[in-house]
């Protein structure tokens, strides 16, 4: 009888002992962040083959959260309103799929407005970092990757000199154009005041003679053609100055106008000019330095928080580890007293599933959100696997009462925290 009842506890411990052997993943998590602020609304996607196999759009802390097989590489992009688009690359086809490790990757995403005078947009075409399996037990950034794009990232002062000196050369061709358009147009009028008096002169000299050849054969006396002549001249003459006058006035008023216009585009071009030169020259420098020293310290807060972590998971794996082999101990005992009945039992006794037909639960992603109001704070979790999403929400009210939903429907609060404790949830 205690044969029976120690063959049975082997068995137990057995199947115990093969499903706890799981394949392992890669924990990918992060915060998202916009101008030193953590960013809500930024959209984060997995692709897997080049198919989107999850996403999430972050909360007011702007973190994220997935769970990311082995035996495959994954496109991870960002995206945000008014922000550059960016993507990284993690190559976990490197770790093989059925590798039974839990690493930790923890990152900080910054995200970077348009219209920045010292941001190189053109380098996120690429990853802004390749992430690679280490061959044992975690997984890491490509160091020297990542200080080449940071170095290529920020334009650097000479470049933006340069460019304010191509600026000047601009304004200073234009104002050449501008000038010399002028003195043609100047030009041009100055020979049309000169036609125009030249035939007022001639027209003056034909009414001239035509009024002598008219004295020579009048019988009036010799003073009335002299007065005629001279009224006829007269007239003659305010002709030619209101025609002098019309003709400058509309030379004027279009040379004027086309000169206010050039003037004005001048004037505005040279004020974005200078605006942005001078934008350039105050702010360039400082916040090339700023923005790096920040990710510097991003990166080294990153590393410690990832090595803390990573230090507490390996202890508690390490735990099962050796809970692990305090089983194998024990079954060995068991298999010495009950070989010989395990001839004949073994085909009676239920049978547990083969390790081969173990399969992991997929890509989890996990997004989170807090919102802390006068009566209540409220802790939303959303999980999506594939296009199945599940929405947790936690209720705290100070006078010590707690409500507890899944998908808007309430739940208890075992259940509750028995589905989300799977997750690093509480």
């Amino acid at each position: 009888m205690r044969i029976k009842k120690a063959l049975f506890l082997f068995f137990i411990l057995l199947g115990c002992a093969l499903f706890s052997q799981e394949a392992g993943y890669l924990e990918f998590s992060g915060k998202c962040y916009k101008e030193h602020q953590t960013l809500k609304g930024a959209y984060i996607a997995i692709y897997k083959n080049g198919t989107k196999v999850s996403d999430l759009t972050t909360g007011r802390n702007g973190k994220f959260q997935f769970f990311l097989d082995f035996g495959t590489d994954f496109k991870i992009t960002f995206s945000a309103p008014g922000c550059a688009d960016m993507y990284m690359i993690i190559y976990a086809s490197q770790c093989k799929k059925e590798k039974s490790i839990f690493p930790i990757y923890d990152m900080d995403v910054n995200f970077f407005p348009y219209n920045n005078a010292t941001v190189n947009y053109e380098l996120f075409k690429n990853p802004i970092t390749k992430v690679y399996y280490d061959g044992k037990k975690s997984f890491q950034d490509d160091e020297a990757y990542v200080k080449d794009f940071l170095d290529k990232l920020f334009v650097s002062p000479d470049v933006i000199n340069k460019q304010n000196e191509q600026l000047a050369l601009e304004k200073e061709k234009l104002e050449m154009q501008a000038k010399l358009k002028h003195d043609a147009e100047e030009r041009e009028r100055q020979t049309q005041i000169a036609q125009v008096q030249q035939r007022a002169q001639e027209e003056a000299e034909r009414a001239k003679k035509a009024a002598k050849e008219q004295n020579n054969k009048s019988v009036t006396p010799k003073s009335e053609p002299t007065e005629n002549n001279s009224v006829a001249s007269e007239e003659m003459q305010l002709t030619i100055e209101k025609e002098k006058r019309a003709l400058k006035e509309k030379q004027n008023k279009s040379i004027r106008s086309l000169y206010e216009s050039d003037l004005l585009k001048i004037v505005a071009t040279n004020e974005r000019q200078e605006k942005a030169a001078q934008f350039a020259k105050d702010k360039g420098t400082s916040e090339a330095n700023e923005v790096i020293e920040t990710l510097k310290k991003n990166a080294e807060v990153k590393a410690k928080s990832q090595q803390v972590v990573f230090d507490s998971k390996t202890r508690n794996k390490q735990i099962a580890i050796n809970k692990g082999v305090k089983n194998k101990m024990i079954l060995s005992l068991i298999k010495q007293s009950a070989a010989n009945e395990r001839k004949n039992t073994f085909l009676a006794i239920k049978k547990y599933p083969e390790v081969a037909a173990y399969k992991p639960a997929g890509i989890i992603a996990i997004s989170s959100d807090v919102e802390k109001g006068t009566f209540k704070t409220t802790y939303t979790y959303t999980l999506a696997k594939g296009t199945e999403k599940t929405m947790y929400k936690r209720e705290n009210y100070p006078w010590g009462v707690n409500y507890f939903y899944k998908n808007e429907k309430e739940i208890s609060e075992q259940d509750f925290l028995k589905e989300l404790a799977q997750y690093n949830i509480r």
